[in-house]
């Protein structure tokens, strides 16, 4: 499974740009089935100044889930990644 550790910049840009884009409900259902249309790629690559949806995806035929529709596991990953519970150590507790 990708984690965010392992995205390029550019990826994790386009998945913070996806999730900026959605509804709280669509959200849910895009952090549990993340594929998404070609059209909407396309839609939020436009919107940051890209003329394509990003070839990572889009160019990667195992992506591809039915006609224009493309997985992108790398958005569940982020959304588990900002999500996550920020970890804290007490350098005062005794061991």
């Amino acid at each position: 499974m990708t984690t965010t550790t392992t995205l390029r910049f550019n990826q994790h840009a386009f998945c913070y740009w996806i999730h900026t884009e959605l509804s709280d409900a669509q959200r849910a259902h895009y952090t549990l089935n993340p594929n998404f249309t070609r059209a909407f790629l396309r839609s939020i690559a436009i919107k940051h100044g890209m003329a394509w949806a990003p070839a990572w995806i889009v160019k990667d035929k195992s992506r591809q889930t039915s006609r224009g529709v493309y997985s992108v596991p790398e958005y569940s990953a982020y959304v588990a990644s900002i999500n996550a519970p920020a970890t804290t150590t007490n350098e005062n507790s005794a061991t």
